[in-house]
C-alpha cells in the first residue's frame, strides 16, 4: 500500500522533482565518467610512463570525488528540504487521516529511493555513453593512437558510484525522518500560509555598505593583479579575504537600496508589472544574500577552473615541437673542472656518440658578470619576479659563442648568422623580456663586455636553445667566439638528432649518459622530445580533466541552488499571483514578470562572478606571461557553452516548473 501511495505521489509531483532528478542525473554521470578513466587504458597504445600518468589521474579523481560527493550531498539534502516544504499540507493530511509520523517518513523514503534509483540508472547510462567519447579525448590529449575501439563498462566506477551515492541517500533518509518527526500538525496544515517577515534596512546604511563593497572589491582586484597567483603571499591571502567580504557586502546592501533606486525611475517602475517584479526580487535578495554570495563564489570557481585550469595545461604542456626542437638534450652539471666540450669528453671516453646521432652540438653558456638589471627594465623584472622566488635583477645573463649558435640553428634547419667583432645578437624564447629586447634592437643599445663596447644591429632571434618542458630561454646574448677564449662555461650541455628511430635512440642515449655519469661522477640529465610529448600529454590530461570535473560540479551546484530557491519562492507566493489574476492582469504579463524575476535572480550572481573571473584570469595570465603567451579564446568559448547548456538549462526548467506550480496551486485554490 505504501508503495502505491509513494508511486502515485511521484507521478503527481513529477514536475516538482524535475530539478532534483536533473541534479542527481548530472552528478551520477560526472562521477562515473571521471572515475572510469583508468579502464580506458585497454584501448590506448600507452607507454609505461603514460600508463603511470593515467593511474595517477585516476587516483586524483577519486580524491576529488570525495569533495564532489560532499557538494552533491549538500545539494540533495537542500533539494529534499525544498520538496518537503512544498508538500507540508499533504503530509499534514496524512497525519489527519490517522497515519503516524513513522509511516509518513516511510512513504517519503520510498519516494526518495524511487527517484534516486531512476536518476542513478539514467545518470549511469548517460555516463557510460559519455565515457566512450572521453576515450577519444584522452587519446588526443595523450597524443597516442587507439589500438581498437571497445565498448568499455567500468565495474569499479559503477561500484564506487553506488557506494558514494548510497551513502548520501542514507543521510537523506535520516534527514527526512528527523524533519518529519519535528513538524507539528498545525505547522504542516498551514505551511502554505506562512508569510516571511521582511526586514527592511536603512537606505543610508545600505548605500554606504554598497560603496564600501565596491571599494573593498577594488582593493582585492588591485592586490591580486599586483601579486598574481604564482606567489602565495600575505597579499594573495588578503585579496581572497577582501574579495569574499566585498561580495558578501555587495549582495547584503543591494536589497537595501535597489527598490528605492528603481522607484526613483517612475516611468520604469510603474510600467507593466515592474513594480511587482522589483518588490518580489528585492524580498528574495533580502533573505538570500548569503546563498547568493556563495553561489557567486562557486560560479567564480567554475569559470576560473575551466579557463585557468586549461590554460595551465597549455603552459605546462606547451608546443613540444618548439620547446623541444631536438631529439634530445643532455645536461651535465658542475663541469667547471672539465676543461673540454662535452661532446669531446664523451668521445674521448669511448662512448659512440657518432654512432648514436647524425648531429651533436655543444651548447656552453658563460657568465660574463652582466646582470639582468643592467639590461632589462624594472617592469620586465617585476613580471619575471612573479614566476620565481629568486631576485631576478641580480641574476646574470647567459652568453653563448656564435659558432655554437650556428650549430644549433643548423640542427633546427635555420640559416646561420654572422657577427662583427663589435656586434652582439639577442636570442630569447620567453615573452617576458620581449618588449625590452625589441627596444634594445631599435635603439642599437650598447653593451660593454670585458672593456669592449658592442652594439646590437640585427633583429632579435626567437630561439629555443635546449629541450625543455616550456619556453626556457629568457635572454641569451650571442658574442663572437673571440670573447670566450680561456673562459670556463657556467653550464654545459649538448643537443642531439638521432641516426635512427626516437625509441631506439632514447634507449641508447640513456645507457650512454648513465655510463658517462659512472665514469666521471658528474650529475646528468637527458631530456628527450619523446619524453616531453608524454609528459605534456599527461599534464594536459590531468589539468584539463580536473578543471572540467570540478568546474562542472560547481556549476551544477550553483544552478541547482538558484533553481530550488526560485521554485520555493514561487510556491510561497502563489496567493500573490492569484491576486494579480483577480484584478485582471493578463496571463501573458504574469508569465513575463515571472520570467524577468527568475532571469534577474540568475543573472545577478553570474554577472559579478564574471567580473571576478575577468580579474582573476587576468592575474593568471600576468603570472604566466613570462613563460608563454596564453590565448584563452577557446576556453572562454568552452565556458560559455557550459554556462548556456547547464546554467541556461536550469534557468529554463526553473521557469517552466515555477509557471506550472503557480497555475496548479491557483487552480487548487479556486476549487477550495
Amino acid at each position: 500500500m505504501y508503495f502505491k501511495i509513494a508511486l502515485g505521489n511521484v507521478r503527481r509531483s513529477i514536475r516538482d522533482y524535475g530539478v532534483y532528478f536533473l541534479t542527481l542525473t548530472f552528478g551520477v554521470c560526472l562521477f562515473y565518467v571521471f572515475n572510469s578513466i583508468q579502464s580506458q587504458s585497454v584501448m590506448l597504445a600507452l607507454s609505461q610512463s603514460q600508463a603511470k600518468m593515467l593511474v595517477l589521474l585516476n587516483n586524483l579523481m577519486q580524491i576529488f570525488s570525495v569533495f564532489v560527493c560532499i557538494v552533491l550531498g549538500f545539494l540533495i539534502v537542500y533539494a529534499n528540504n525544498f520538496l518537503i516544504r512544498r508538500r507540508k499540507k499533504e503530509l499534514g493530511l496524512y497525519l489527519v487521516m490517522g497515519m503516524n509520523k513513522g509511516t509518513v517518513a516511510r512513504i517519503l523514503m520510498i519516494e526518495t529511493v524511487m527517484i534516486g534509483l531512476l536518476a542513478f540508472a539514467v545518470g549511469l547510462g548517460l555516463g557510460i555513453l559519455v565515457s566512450q567519447a572521453l576515450t577519444v579525448v584522452t587519446a588526443n590529449l595523450f597524443m597516442v593512437q587507439l589500438k581498437a575501439f571497445e565498448f568499455i563498462v567500468s565495474v569499479k566506477a559503477i561500484l564506487l558510484s553506488a557506494l558514494f551515492f548510497g551513502g548520501m541517500y542514507l543521510i537523506v533518509l535520516i534527514f527526512n525522518s528527523v524533519v518529519v518527526s519535528r513538524y507539528k500538525l498545525i505547522d504542516l496544515l498551514q505551511g502554505d500560509r506562512h508569510n516571511e517577515t521582511l526586514k527592511l534596512r536603512s537606505i543610508g546604511l545600505s548605500v554606504v555598505l554598497f560603496i564600501a563593497s565596491l571599494i573593498i572589491l577594488g582593493c582585492a582586484y588591485a592586490l591580486i593583479l599586483d601579486n598574481g597567483f604564482a606567489m602565495f603571499t600575505l597579499e594573495f591571502t588578503a585579496s581572497i579575504v577582501l574579495g569574499s567580504i566585498g561580495t558578501f557586502l555587495f549582495f547584503f546592501s543591494l536589497s537595501g537600496f535597489l527598490l528605492k533606486f528603481v522607484q526613483s525611475r517612475k516611468s520604469f517602475y510603474y510600467r507593466n508589472l515592474n513594480m511587482f517584479v522589483m518588490r518580489q526580487l528585492n524580498s528574495r535578495i533580502n533573505s538570500a544574500f548569503v546563498s547568493m554570495t556563495i553561489i557567486c563564489i562557486m560560479l567564480l570557481l567554475t569559470i576560473g577552473a575551466l579557463c585557468t585550469g586549461l590554460s595551465f595545461g597549455q603552459v605546462l604542456a606547451g608546443d613540444v615541437e618548439k620547446t623541444s626542437p631536438y631529439d634530445a638534450t643532455v645536461y651535465v652539471y658542475d663541469t667547471q673542472s672539465l676543461g673540454f666540450h662535452l661532446t669531446e669528453d664523451f668521445r674521448s671516453r669511448g662512448l659512440d656518440l657518432d654512432g648514436l646521432a647524425r648531429e651533436a652540438a655543444d651548447l656552453d653558456l658563460y657568465d660574463l658578470a652582466v646582470k639582468i638589471k643592467d639590461f632589462s627594465s624594472p617592469e620586465v623584472i617585476a613580471t619575471m619576479q612573479n614566476s620565481t622566488s629568486h631576485d631576478v635583477g641580480e641574476m646574470t645573463i647567459d652568453f653563448l659563442p656564435l659558432s655554437q649558435l650556428n650549430a644549433a640553428l643548423t640542427m633546427q634547419a635555420k640559416p646561420e648568422v654572422t657577427l662583427a667583432e663589435n656586434e652582439y645578437l639577442i636570442t630569447y624564447s620567453m615573452n617576458a623580456a620581449e618588449s625590452d629586447i625589441f627596444k634594445a634592437v631599435k635603439e642599437h643599445r650598447e653593451l660593454t663586455v670585458d672593456g669592449k663596447t658592442l652594439t646590437v644591429s640585427q633583429p632579435a632571434m626567437f630561439l629555443q636553445l635546449q629541450n625543455f618542458n616550456a619556453y626556457g630561454n629568457f635572454l641569451t646574448i650571442v658574442l663572437p667566439d673571440s670573447f670566450f677564449i680561456n673562459k670556463i662555461p657556467a653550464s654545459q650541455s649538448f643537443n642531439l638528432n638521432y641516426n635512427g628511430s626516437a625509441e631506439e635512440g632514447d634507449a641508447r642515449l640513456n645507457e650512454m649518459i648513465k655510463a658517462y655519469g659512472q665514469q666521471t661522477g658528474f650529475a646528468y640529465n637527458g631530456v628527450t622530445r619523446a619524453e616531453m610529448y608524454e609528459a605534456s600529454g599527461g599534464m594536459k590530461l590531468i589539468l584539463s580533466y580536473i578543471a572540467v570535473y570540478l568546474g562542472l560540479v560547481f556549476l551544477i551546484a550553483s544552478a541547482a541552488i538558484l533553481a530550488l530557491q526560485q521554485l520555493s519562492e514561487s510556491a510561497d507566493n502563489v496567493h500573490r499571483y492569484a491576486l494579480l489574476r483577480k484584478i485582471g492582469v493578463e496571463e501573458k504579463m504574469i508569465r513575463r514578470s515571472l520570467f524577468t524575476q527568475i532571469a534577474i535572480y540568475f543573472l545577478f550572481p553570474l554577472a559579478l562572478a564574471i567580473v571576478h573571473s575577468i580579474v582573476g584570469v587576468s592575474a593568471v595570465i600576468q603570472s604566466l606571461v613570462a613563460l608563454v603567451k596564453i590565448d584563452i579564446g577557446s576556453q572562454v568559448l568552452l565556458v560559455g557553452g557550459f554556462l548556456a547548456l547547464i546554467y541556461g538549462g536550469y534557468f529554463l526548467i526553473t521557469y517552466t516548473s515555477s509557471l506550472s506550480v503557480i497555475r496548479d496551486r491557483v487552480q487548487a485554490r479556486r476549487l477550495e
